[in-house]
């Protein structure tokens, strides 16, 4: 157990906040979307359908990092509640997109969690190079 504790500090002990949401995100739509994948293998979807697909998972997704992160690990919901939306958003969109060309569910989870921590990384540089704003007197 312990070296399976190493490898996670090692592996995401330097991704921000958006790495590590990004992460989660995009492990949980890909598992998801992977187990959509094995159900139906036969089945190549429309652009209409990838769209519904991509809306569920990232409610779905947005809701259950939100309670995690938001709520239990007390980071306020209302606080990282937009932005985590905008993570999800992007992650799922890219996870369903690289999932459904490759269409390999065993390793759906694992793109996720890749293009996750990608998303979430380049959220986190971009949120860094923004000015701060300050709120105004009243």
């Amino acid at each position: 157990m312990a070296a399976l504790v190493k490898l996670a500090g090692w592996l995401f002990g330097k991704l921000g906040v958006c790495g590590l949401n990004g992460a989660l995100i995009g492990a949980l739509a890909g598992f998801l979307f992977g187990a959509l994948l094995q159900e139906h293998a036969a089945h190549i979807p429309t652009t209409a359908e990838l769209l519904q697909i991509v809306a569920l998972l990232t409610i779905t997704c947005w809701l259950v990092v939100l309670l995690i992160v938001g709520l239990w690990l007390h980071y306020g919901a209302s606080t990282i509640a937009w932005p985590l939306l905008l993570n999800a958003f992007l992650t799922v969109l890219l996870t369903v997109w690289f999932n459904n060309i490759i269409r390999i569910a065993e390793i759906a989870g694992l793109i996720g969690l890749l293009v996750g921590i990608l998303v979430g990384f380049i959220l986190c540089r971009f949120c860094g190079r923004l000015p701060d704003r300050k709120a105004p007197h009243g």
